[in-house]
């Protein structure tokens, strides 16, 4: 697998979109505004709830508990800090698009414009290079 900083040319980019991608027999489940919220898989004799990043919300049961599941879940949980696992280390990362094929993340630069941006994208459904980063303590220290 190519180096995390060498997804800024195309060709890698597009290899990485097409090895991830959400399973064209998951449903997708959207709010009343029509915003897609999460989808429905089918596990065994039942039914699971999915992330928007591919991930399992609850075990598998009931139709309907799928979808009351994902109705709770909401996507406000999407904005916040994420740490981005890149080289072998955490990268402190804000979601700025998720679809179906791919999440790309932004370098958290806690709001300062003098900063280059930095990008990446995760292949959907996420394997666990995504989590949720902890609380900061101190002010981070500018390079």
């Amino acid at each position: 697998m190519p180096a995390e900083r060498g997804l800024t040319h195309p060709s890698v980019v597009v290899r990485r979109i097409v090895e991830g991608m959400i399973p064209a027999d998951w449903m997708p489940h959207r709010r009343a505004d029509g915003e897609t919220v999460g989808f429905v898989r089918a596990a065994g004799e039942g039914f699971q709830p999915m992330d928007l990043f591919g991930r399992p919300l609850a075990a598998a049961g009931e139709w309907l508990a799928a979808e009351e599941t994902l109705d709770a879940h909401t996507i406000a949980w999407i904005d916040q800090p994420w740490m981005l696992e890149v080289d072998g280390a955490d990268v402190r990362v804000r979601v700025v698009e998720v679809t179906p094929a791919r999440i790309r993340v932004k370098l958290d630069d806690f709001g300062d414009v003098t900063t280059s941006a930095r990008f990446w994208e995760v292949p959907v459904p996420e394997t666990g290079r995504l989590r949720p980063a902890p609380p900061i303590t101190e002010w981070p220290a500018r390079d």
